[in-house]
């Protein structure tokens, strides 16, 4: 039997995501692009070698520049790592968007969230998503004496949890079993808990048999019925 799909609460007007998929302040072609070159030297040696090797002598020796001129767009090795995170973000949110499933801010937050929970259990998983927390880790594991790194990851997840929050709010109509708010956190940690678990332990859980079990238990937030979701590719 065909679901019913509830009304959206309310109109969501502008683009999915606004602001996700911009690249940030202003910047002149040049700064542009000579930032883009450092990040790419920067992600070739962590995909090729790992963090622990990322060093300034090896980004400007890969990205053919000075010391001068690699300091001068990122005076510390942390700001290239903060900054190859938030492009890595950018980057998969586009490819987000542009991807066949739905899309976010158009009043399908329930369908929206099977889709992205689906991706997250494919066997094998996104390559980036393995290199953002890997990112995320080398963060958190330096956030005591580091509240630059406390403060830009905070900014990212507000940020994360209120489109989640507001594409929610369009979309379960009233009255709403979870706040939005809470319901976009629960949301957040049920993504990246289930890919640190694979991360670990690529056979930790039946991935069909999460899937469904997580679409059975969240359906009564978003006002749906608790159906079997479509199963893992």
């Amino acid at each position: 039997m065909t679901e019913p799909i509830p009304p959206a609460a309310e109109p969501l007007p502008g683009p999915p995501c606004p602001g996700w998929d911009a690249e940030g302040p202003e910047l002149s072609d040049v700064a542009r692009r000579r930032r883009d070159e450092i990040m790419d030297a920067a992600e070739a040696i962590i995909a090729g070698h790992g963090i622990d090797e990322l060093s300034l002598a090896k980004i400007e020796q890969r990205a053919g520049m000075s010391r001068g001129q690699l300091t001068y767009y990122f005076p510390r090795r942390e700001q290239i790592l903060l900054a190859v995170y938030e492009r890595m973000l950018r980057r998969m949110i586009r490819e987000v968007l542009a991807g066949d499933g739905p899309k976010p801010m158009t009043g399908r937050a329930w369908d929206c969230f099977r889709h992205a929970l689906g991706a997250h259990l494919e066997p094998g998983g996104p390559k980036r998503g393995r290199e953002l927390f890997s990112l995320l880790y080398t963060f958190l594991a330096q956030m005591g004496h580091r509240p630059d790194y406390r403060e830009k990851l905070a900014e990212m997840y507000r940020g994360w949890r209120g489109h989640i929050a507001a594409d929610v709010a369009g979309s379960v109509p009233e009255p709403r079993p979870v706040p939005p708010v809470i319901l976009a956190s629960l949301i957040q940690a049920l993504l990246q808990g289930l890919e640190i678990q694979l991360m670990i332990d690529p056979e930790a859980f039946d991935r069909e048999a999460m899937l469904d079990a997580c679409a059975r238990l969240l359906a009564p937030a978003f006002n749906r019925d608790a159906a079997p979701a479509a199963g893992v590719s």
